[in-house]
């Protein structure tokens, strides 16, 4: 590219096909619209419909204004934008789906509000046109919810926001092997604000994140950046440990003041309840242990397989 724009707009591309052209022709109106440089960078997390045909159809039709990344496996949202970031040059780089719900025109709303605020990071907000399923909206809530109470995460996100080239040099090279970038944004900057937006029902397909994904995504997200269930399993033993003393307790007393005959009843739910303990105990440090020899192997959080600039 043989110039440094303005703005970068990042997209993870997939299975979009029949959006992405409506996608960046909006995106192109509305930077002319408000008289600024941009570059869209679309990044196919390998689609398993036409998508990278698409995406070659438009790198033909807009030239130099976008640059386009085919990832060699599926990676997730997420590292897509990781890996669309390194590409990006922007002062300010806005991230934003591919299935249209987003309105493209609002991106002019997030630019306004980032500049009136010197925010960093401006997060575009639909608290009160949601158009997602039942299931995406409590799964989106439940996870805001734990990252809120016990993460850095300030307040209520989205995919779509505008971000500040200074913080988005910051995370660039994070290399983890599950990448959740709304938790990183917030370990390198305070400076956030909200922009209320407008949020469109799905026109095409059907979300990538179904109840399963969801489930499996809140499960990893904890793990990988919380200590949550290192303090449940300390007060989970510490609870464990009081109950069983006063049952220890209870036996003597039965057996000294009123010589009951205690029998196998005692010491097998003694060893039940301290084996579960264990084996539950063991299970946390394990996730925790199995992150810790991933992030050691050093294995890249995506491959790419074809650049097109």
């Amino acid at each position: 590219m043989n110039f440094t724009p303005e703005y970068s707009v990042v997209v993870p591309v997939f299975n979009s096909e029949k959006t992405l052209g409506e996608l960046c022709t909006r995106i192109e109106t509305t930077f002319k619209k408000i008289n600024a440089s941009y570059e869209i960078v679309l990044v196919n997390d390998c689609s398993n419909d036409g998508s990278w045909n698409a995406i070659r159809d438009l790198k033909q039709k807009f030239g130099e204004q976008i640059t386009a990344i085919h990832l060699r496996g599926n990676f997730g949202q997420h590292k897509a934008l990781l890996c669309g970031f390194q590409f990006a040059q922007g002062e300010y780089i806005v991230t934003i789906d591919d299935d249209l719900q987003f309105f493209p025109e609002d991106i002019e709303l997030l630019i306004q509000k980032a500049k009136a605020t010197s925010a960093d990071l401006v997060y575009g907000v639909y608290e009160s046109e949601r158009q997602h399923s039942p299931v995406r909206k409590w799964g989106s809530n439940f996870v805001g919810f734990i990252f809120h109470k016990f993460g850095n995460t300030v307040g209520q996100g989205s995919s779509f926001k505008i971000i500040h080239h200074t913080v988005i040099d910051k995370i660039k090279d994070y290399n983890h092997s599950f990448t959740f970038v709304d938790e990183i944004l917030s370990w390198h900057t305070t400076k956030i604000e909200w922009q209320e937006v407008r949020h469109a029902a799905r026109r095409e397909g059907a979300s990538g994140y179904s109840l399963t994904k969801l489930v499996f995504l809140s499960f990893n997200l904890i793990f990988a950046y919380t200590t949550i269930p290192l303090r449940f399993m300390t007060w989970f033993g510490l609870a464990s440990f009081w109950i069983c003393l006063v049952f220890v307790l209870y036996f003597i007393y039965m057996k000294i003041f009123w010589g009951a005959s205690l029998g196998f009843t005692a010491l097998i739910v003694s060893i039940f309840m301290s084996t579960g303990l264990i084996l539950f105990s063991l299970g946390i440090i394990g996730e925790y242990l199995n992150r810790l020899f991933a992030l050691q192997h050093k294995k890249p959080p995506y491959l790419i397989q074809e650049i097109l600039k």
